[in-house]
């Protein structure tokens, strides 16, 4: 389970009122490539920690719904907070 970022449970990262906008962002890094519902569970994790989170998605209107590699989902984080992120998703990983 996921501890709340007020109990320094992630020490180095930013606490969930810094975070960064869009436009303080430089550029962006894809730090997973994932299928669903993972991607939801990481965007939900990362935001949870106060990183900001671009989910790029292979949508095609025609499908109601996509499986192989058409449900890829790409995960991206502002350069500055990729190591933060990478260890987040480690530390998540290796409780399961």
């Amino acid at each position: 389970m996921m501890d709340s970022p007020n109990n320094n449970s992630h020490e180095k990262g930013l606490g969930p009122l810094q975070r960064l906008s869009d436009k303080q962002v430089k550029s962006w890094i894809t730090i997973s490539k994932v299928y669903p519902p993972d991607d939801i569970v990481i965007e939900s994790m990362l935001k949870f920690y106060g990183i900001p989170v671009r989910i790029s998605r292979r949508e095609i209107p025609q499908f109601p719904f996509t499986t192989g590699p058409l449900a890829e989902v790409i995960i991206a984080v502002p350069e500055e907070m990729v190591d933060e992120a990478r260890d987040l998703l480690e530390s998540e990983n290796a409780g399961k």
